[in-house]
Parts: C-alpha cells; sequence; structure tokens
C-alpha cells in the first residue's frame, strides 16, 4: 500500500488541501488504483510558508496547488503503482 499524507493544517487547508485530496482521489478512482493508495490526513508538517505539503511513501513535497493534482499524481504517485503494485495488481 502506498501512503499519501496531505497536510490538513490550517495554513494548507487555506492554499487547498481538501481540493488536492480530491483530485488525487478521482485520479485514483479513474486509474482504478483503489486498495493499492490511501490517502491520509496530517496537521503541520512544517512546510507552511510553501503551499500545501505531501509526502508520497518517504519523499516529501511542498508548495503543491489543488490545480497540480493530475500532474503530480501522474509524474510523483503513477510511476510507483505502474512500476510495482499495479502490475501484480493486474496480473
Amino acid at each position: 500500500m502506498l501512503v499519501v499524507t496531505i497536510c490538513v493544517g490550517s495554513s494548507c487547508s487555506l492554499r487547498g488541501s481538501d481540493e488536492l485530496a480530491s483530485g488525487i482521489q478521482r485520479l485514483i478512482v479513474k486509474e482504478q488504483l483503489e486498495g493499492l493508495v490511501d490517502i491520509v490526513g496530517a496537521f503541520c508538517m512544517d512546510a507552511c510558508s510553501k503551499g500545501v505539503s505531501v509526502t508520497v511513501g518517504s519523499r516529501e513535497f511542498s508548495g503543491i496547488r489543488p490545480e497540480d493534482a493530475d500532474a503530480f499524481f501522474y509524474r510523483e504517485i503513477f510511476p510507483l503503482l505502474s512500476n510495482n503494485e499495479l502490475v501484480r495488481a493486474r496480473s
């Protein structure tokens, strides 16, 4: 299971963390990855001034905007699954 953590603290919330999470969830459903990706929320990931903070596995990202959901998903999340878990799950 790949864990995607999105900051839902007040600063990130104001910058659209809920919309970002919804966008990523929409893409998970679109790509039929339910059960392979878990989106969780966390309070303050210590990068408040940079925008929405996200971790994908152990990799940290900041400044992600809701309108970046598609690009972020296909650049940082989807390749991890398509190379590993997705192949096994669809076999």
